[in-house]
């Protein structure tokens, strides 16, 4: 379902996406769907990454050398 959103840009933005788009309105809706959707796609991979970076910083909490740090399957 699509829904109409109107939202106010600064003059300087909208004067950016303007020339970018050379005039043409229905280009600059679609630019702003794409980057709303680029955005926030963006914010789903980042989720994904923290837990990846929470595991590393899990790996790297073992000793070297250490029982603990073979176990986490590092180190042996």
């Amino acid at each position: 379902m699509k829904r109409n959103f109107n939202i106010e840009l600064e003059d300087e933005i909208f004067q950016k996406l303007h020339t970018l788009c050379r005039g043409d309105d229905e280009a600059i809706k679609k630019y702003i769907v794409q980057a709303i959707k680029h955005h926030v796609s963006k914010d789903d991979s980042s989720d994904s990454s923290e837990d990846k970076g929470s595991l590393e910083d899990y790996l790297n909490k073992g000793q070297f050398g250490s029982r603990n740090y073979g176990v986490k399957g590092q180190g042996w």
